[in-house]
C-alpha cells in the first residue's frame, strides 16, 4: 500500500505531525527507510521517540533508541536491550502491537491507560520502516503522556 493510503486516525497533534513526516519521507514507496530520516529531523519529538530494530524471521526486537518519555513511563532505560525485557504485562501488549505493525506494514496509533502510572494515558504511534522496501526492519515509535504530573505530556 503506498504511503498516505493508510486509514489511521491520529488525534494527538504531535503524533499526527510525526505520522505526516513519516508519510512524506516514504514518498511513492510503501514504506520509508530509517535512512530517509536525519537524526536532527526528529528534534520536534526529542525525548518522545524510540527506535526498535526488528530481526527476521524471529521478530525479536531490540531498542536502538529509548527516549526519555519511554524511560519515564516504563521506569527503566532499554536502549540497546530487547523489547521483551519490559515487565511481562507491558511486554506482551507492546510486542503484540509491534508485531502487528511489522506484519501489516501499516502504522498503528493507540491511546491507553498506563500500566505503570495509573493516573496517565499514553498516546503512541508505531511507524514501520524498511531498508529494502518490503520487509519491516525498524519501527519508529512516538509516545506522549496525558494527565497527572508528567513532564512528558504534550
Amino acid at each position: 500500500m503506498p504511503a498516505g493510503t493508510d486509514d489511521i486516525d491520529v488525534p494527538h497533534a504531535k503524533l499526527r505531525a510525526l505520522h505526516d513526516f513519516w508519510r512524506q519521507r516514504a514518498g511513492e514507496r510503501p514504506l520509508p527507510s530509517r535512512l530517509d530520516f536525519l537524526p536532527e529531523e526528529f528534534a520536534p519529538w526529542m525525548g518522545h521517540i524510540a527506535i526498535a530494530d526488528v530481526k527476521h524471521p524471529s521478530l525479536e526486537m531490540t531498542f536502538g533508541l529509548f527516549g526519555a518519555a519511554f524511560v519515564y513511563v516504563n521506569n527503566m532505560d532499554l536502549t540497546g536491550r530487547p523489547v521483551a525485557e519490559l515487565p511481562a504485562l507491558v511486554s506482551a501488549m507492546i510486542l503484540a502491537d509491534y508485531r502487528g505493525c511489522v506484519e501489516s506494514r501499516q502504522p498503528l496509533y493507540t491511546c491507553r491507560q498506563s500500566v505503570n502510572r495509573d493516573w496517565t494515558h499514553i498516546h503512541r504511534i508505531v511507524l514501520p520502516c524498511s531498508s529494502n522496501g518490503e520487509q519491516v526492519d525498524k519501527l519508529i515509535v512516538g509516545l506522549y503522556t496525558e494527565g497527572g504530573k508528567s513532564p512528558f505530556s504534550g
